[in-house]
C-alpha cells in the first residue's frame, strides 16, 4: 500500500517542527496555523494547478467538489458502476440522482453508454480513474458537447496521467484521498484541486460550515452565503502529508518498477487477460489487474493466493463495496430504479469484475517475494 509503507522518521520530523512553534494550535484556522497551507501549496505545485484545498477525507473532497459545482436536488450525475461507494454517497447526500454507466475493457466508464445516459437533467459526469486513465479525450468532449461539468474523483490515481497530463486536472475540479490504500497516506485526509477561483472558494466554504474566509475579517465575523459541513483537515494531518508528498516520486517509480517486473514474468501466460489501458505508461504501478475465464476460477485463484500468504486488492474480496449492482441500499429509494434489477442492469460490469483479479504491488516487496508470487501465478495456470 504505497505511502503507508513508508511512514517513518520524516513524518515524525514534520510533526516535531509543528510542535516547535509558539502557542501550538492544531486547528487549521487557528492564529498560528501554517502546515495546512504549506501542504496545500505543495500539492497545488505538484499537480500544476492554481488552487488546492485540504479536507478530512477523500469522501469529504468529492462531496465538497460536487457542492462547489452546484449539484443540487434533482440533478442527475453520471458516474461509473465500478468505484468505491463514496462518490455515490456524496451524490445522494446532495439529493441528486446517481446514474451509473457500465465499464468497458479498460475497467472505466464506457463512453458510448455515458452518452446514451445523458438527459436534460444531467448536471455532471464524475470520472473515477481506478489507478489509470479512462479515455479522457472522449469524456472531456462529451462534457463540452452537452455543456456538462466534469469532476474527477482521482482518489486512487494520485500521480497517474493521461497523455502526459496528470489525472485530476482535466475537469473543473479534481479530488484525492490519503487513506491507507492510496498513493500517499496521512491516516485520513483528502484534497480538492481546481484552476477556477469560484470553485475553490465554494469548496473551501462547504468544507467549513459555509465560512467565506474573507481577508482581513476575523473568523466568526466573516459572511456566509450557503450552508456547509465540518470537513476540516488538522495541522497534524497536514504535517504528515507534507512528508509523504516529498516521497511521491519514489513511490510512483518504485511501484511501476515492481509492477512491470511481475507483469513481464507472467506476460506469456495464455490463460489470463491483462487489463487494457487508454494510457498504460501514465498508469499507477501499485496494482495489476487481469481477468480469468470465470468467477469460480477467480475465487479459486484468490484462495490459492491466500493459502500462500498473498492477498488481492478489491477484486474479488471487496467487490460489493465497489460494484453498483450490489447497492440496493442506495438505489431502492429512487423511483428511477424501481423496476430495475441492479445485477441485470450492470451485468456487463459485474461479469467482468467477478472474474477479475486485482493484485496489490507493494513498494517494499523484495526480489524473492516477487519471484515467489510470480511462481505461484505461473504454477497455478500451468
Amino acid at each position: 500500500m504505497p505511502g503507508s509503507e513508508l511512514i517513518g522518521i520524516e513524518e515524525l520530523q514534520e510533526i516535531q517542527r509543528l510542535f516547535e512553534s509558539e502557542k501550538i494550535i492544531l486547528y487549521r484556522y487557528g492564529p498560528n496555523n501554517y502546515k495546512t497551507h504549506e501542504f496545500e501549496k505543495k500539492f497545488a505545485d505538484y499537480m500544476g494547478v492554481k488552487y488546492a484545498h485540504a479536507v478530512s477525507s477523500g469522501t469529504a473532497a468529492i462531496h465538497s467538489a460536487l457542492a462547489a459545482a452546484g449539484v443540487k436536488s434533482g440533478d442527475e450525475v453520471i458516474t461509473t458502476a465500478w468505484t468505491f461507494v463514496a462518490p455515490i454517497e456524496a451524490i445522494v447526500s446532495l439529493n441528486a440522482i446517481p446514474i451509473l454507466a457500465n465499464i468497458d475493457e479498460t475497467y472505466h466508464l464506457d463512453p458510448k453508454e455515458v452518452e446514451s445516459l445523458i438527459t436534460e437533467k444531467t448536471k455532471a459526469i464524475v470520472v473515477v480513474p481506478m489507478w489509470a486513465a479512462p479515455n479522457m479525450d472522449i469524456l472531456t468532449e462529451l462534457c463540452r458537447k452537452y455543456n456538462l461539468i466534469l469532476i474527477e474523483d482521482a482518489a486512487q490515481s494520485l500521480g497517474a496521467s493521461y497523455k502526459g497530463k496528470k489525472l485530476g486536472t482535466f475537469g473543473q475540479l479534481g479530488t484525492f484521498s490519503f487513506d491507507f490504500g492510496k498513493t500517499i497516506h496521512t491516516g485520513e485526509g483528502g484534497m480538492i484541486i481546481t484552476n477556477d477561483k469560484k470553485s475553490y472558494d465554494k469548496a473551501a466554504e462547504f468544507s467549513d460550515h459555509g465560512h467565506m474566509h474573507v481577508d482581513n475579517i476575523p473568523r466568526g465575523k466573516d459572511p456566509r452565503r450557503s450552508p456547509g459541513l465540518n470537513y476540516r483537515m488538522s495541522e497534524l494531518t497536514a504535517a504528515v502529508g507534507i512528508a509523504q508528498l516529498n516521497k511521491i516520486d519514489y513511490i510512483l517509480s518504485k511501484s511501476k518498477e515492481n509492477k512491470y517486473k511481475l507483469k513481464d514474468s507472467i506476460r506469456d501466460l495464455g490463460k489470463i487477460s491483462f487489463r487494457k489501458f487508454s494510457d498504460e505508461e501514465g498508469a499507477q504501478g501499485d496494482t495489476m489487474i487481469f481477468s480469468l475465464e470465470s468467477s469460480d476460477q477467480a475465487l479459486d485463484f484468490e484462495k490459492t493466493l491466500n493459502d500462500n500468504g498473498f492477498g488481492t486488492k478489491i477484486l474479488p474480496e471487496a467487490i460489493d463495496w465497489h460494484y453498483g449492482g450490489s447497492w440496493s441500499h442506495i438505489f431502492d429509494r429512487y423511483d428511477q430504479y424501481g423496476n430495475i434489477v441492479l445485477e441485470k442492469r450492470y451485468k456487463k460490469t459485474g461479469d467482468l469484475l467477478r472474474r477479475s483479479i486485482c493484485l496489490n504491488i507493494p513498494i517494499l516487496i523484495d526480489e524473492n517475494t516477487l519471484n515467489k508470487l510470480s511462481s505461484i501465478i505461473i504454477n497455478y495456470f500451468s
